[in-house]
């Protein structure tokens, strides 16, 4: 009896270690630096939009770029980049200040082929991309591999109020739902990039 307490006690508490592990491993963040712009990745958008605005008002880069996405919103089916825009408005983040990616993306490798693009046609060379925590190891190795020979600097800042627990996921449905997503994306994007399958346009 005690034999198999012991054993199921390991059992448990190796399972738990690896569940933090998973949760931890998916929350990456580079150094927080200045740059030219801050770069919105699309989803979660009123906390990622609120970082954002945040980051602009306190130095961090005077410069916001929004993904463009096939989302929309009201009765005429506006593009919700028009809607992100007004919210960072309402954030006393000037017009000027805000810029729209040109490629309409599907997922994270397109958006990341449109704010290259969008930097390359802006002169900027280095770049704060703000995600959810969960999101960020995926988007890292994306605008990494996207970015490559560009010269350009990419650093991943996680929204740090996304409602994501890297120790305690497991605990949740939604930290379910959204590490089980993520591991999945991430072998899904490794297999596509590694067996040259395309995901995101070249540019």
């Amino acid at each position: 009896m005690k034999k198999s307490f012991i054993i199921f006690f390991l059992c448990l508490t190796s399972l738990i270690l690896l569940f933090i592990a998973a949760g931890k491993y998916l929350v990456y963040s580079d150094p927080l630096e200045k740059a030219d712009v801050i770069a919105v990745l699309s989803g979660n958008d009123e906390s990622r939009i609120q970082e954002a605005a945040e980051l602009y008002h306190k130095g961090i880069a005077y410069n916001i770029i929004l993904s463009k996405t096939t989302q929309t919103f009201g009765e005429y089916d506006l593009p919700y980049t028009m809607l992100q825009k007004e919210m960072l408005e309402n954030m006393n983040i000037p017009d000027g200040a805000i810029y729209t990616s040109e490629i309409t993306a599907k997922n994270t490798g397109q958006e990341a082929s449109g704010i290259k693009k969008r930097m390359y046609d802006l002169g900027y060379n280095s770049v704060i991309i703000v995600t959810d925590a969960w999101h960020a190891r995926r988007t890292k190795i994306i605008f990494t591999d996207s970015f490559k020979n560009t010269g350009f600097k990419v650093s991943v800042h996680p929204v740090p109020n996304s409602g994501y627990n890297k120790y305690f996921w497991w605990l949740t449905p939604s930290g379910w739902e959204h590490t089980v997503s993520e591991y999945i994306r991430l072998l899904g994007y490794i297999i596509k990039r590694d067996t040259n399958i395309p995901d995101y346009p070249n540019l």
